[in-house]
């Protein structure tokens, strides 16, 4: 029975060698993924010499001869801490999340290729000023020295999913900026929500779990309820496209801001109070630094992807933003062509429906053929559910 000792004693060595080997390549990894934040560099693009100091919060304070230089730094430091979430951001805008995370983000994939964030975002880039161009192309720059000078581990996330940064471009900030704007917008999940409700209440009740602003007079005067229980169908199909459509809806989200008079401050000058109400996530949404070049002097809250200091101040202002949920969206119903389900009405007479095929690459699978019909007002949303008649 000796041999049998011997092999109990030879496994548990195996065993405990294994575990030493993992603990030791975990700790290896996570020391290694994480971004150097002391040293000199020597970047391909920046202009003039550029000095990055963090403070105890690990805020950056950029210092730059030049403005351009200041947003690549801010693209550089932002791709140090967040790679992988504007990696993610910028697939979501694309419509791409598919490919890296297999068929459980194909129906979001179809809700973001039928919206077309990533195509507007294009079109909006193509009629930006120069100036601004500039600004873009400086922090996107930015982004891409990191990841081609990046010789050590990446966060774990790439190693987890089995994927590669890809380079940043202007439209990634635009298109993360529009999803920014469209999440904060929302109200066309409300417009969804008056079309379900209208199923089994009347007009005046809806009015009651739907309320206005105070002393803001209907739009409308007919019986929409009566006239959407006759759409049940685009109902069902709307509620479920709901469901396919990234959020980053928290319940009881809300936000506020307020300005106090000098006249009321020990100091004499006005105070901003700004506190949005964002849902939390990790990492976080926002991402503290500190611009400095000549003509530039920013501080506050930025976003990974973007050069912009979005909450802050100067030395002459400060800024910030709370959502007071404007109406705007809007969901148009068209009417289709009894006689030919390719043409919609339109004031003009019957058009003939747009149409683009899309390709959604899904990782473990084959690739889905996506086809999105499009009128004058935009895309047909209630397709991502399934076609209408």
């Amino acid at each position: 029975m000796r041999w049998l000792k011997r092999l109990g004693w030879g496994l548990l060595g195996i065993v405990l060698l294994a575990a030493t080997g993992s603990i030791g390549g975990y700790v290896w990894y996570r020391q290694a993924s994480q971004p150097d934040v002391a040293g000199t560099l020597r970047l391909a693009g920046l202009r003039d010499r550029v000095v990055v100091v963090r403070d105890r919060n690990a805020v950056p304070h950029i210092q730059a001869a030049n403005s351009l230089d200041a947003y690549y730094a801010l693209g550089y430091v932002h791709a140090q801490d967040r790679l992988w979430q504007m990696q993610m951001n910028k697939r979501i805008v694309a419509g791409r999340l598919a490919e890296i995370l297999g068929p459980s983000a194909l129906e979001t994939d179809r809700f973001l290729r039928t919206l077309g964030v990533r195509r507007n975002a294009e079109a909006i880039l193509a009629q930006t000023p120069p100036e601004a161009r500039a600004v873009l192309q400086a922090y996107a720059d930015g982004v891409n020295a990191f990841i081609d000078t990046r010789k050590s581990a990446l966060p774990p996330e790439f190693l987890i999913v089995g994927t590669r940064p890809e380079r940043w471009e202007p439209v990634d900030t635009i298109g993360w900026q529009t999803m920014m704007a469209w999440d904060l917008g929302g109200n066309w999940t409300q417009e969804v929500l008056r079309m379900g409700l209208s199923q089994q209440l009347p007009a005046s009740r809806i009015a009651e779990i739907l309320a206005p602003y105070p002393g803001q007079k209907p739009l409308r005067t007919m019986d929409y309820a009566s006239f959407y229980r006759k759409l049940a169908p685009v109902a069902t199909a709307m509620a479920q496209v709901v469901q396919q459509a990234p959020s980053g809806y928290v319940e009881g989200m809300g936000s506020n801001n307020w300005v106090v008079s000098g006249a009321h401050t020990r100091s004499g000058k006005p105070l901003l109070a700004n506190d949005p109400h964002l849902g939390l996530q990790a990492p976080a949404l926002w991402y503290f630094a500190h611009l400095q070049a000549p003509g530039l002097d920013l501080t506050g809250a930025t976003l990974p992807g973007a050069p912009l200091v979005v909450l802050g101040h100067n030395k002459r202002i400060a800024w910030g933003f709370t959502n007071t949920a404007p109406d705007v969206q809007d969901l148009y119903l068209e009417r289709v062509d009894p006689a030919n389900p390719n043409r919609y009405q339109t004031p003009e007479g019957w058009a003939e429906f747009s149409t683009r095929t899309e390709t959604i690459q899904v990782k473990g699978a084959s690739d889905v053929t996506l086809t999105v019909r499009g009128t004058r007002h935009g895309p047909v949303m209630s397709d991502v559910a399934e076609p209408i008649s």
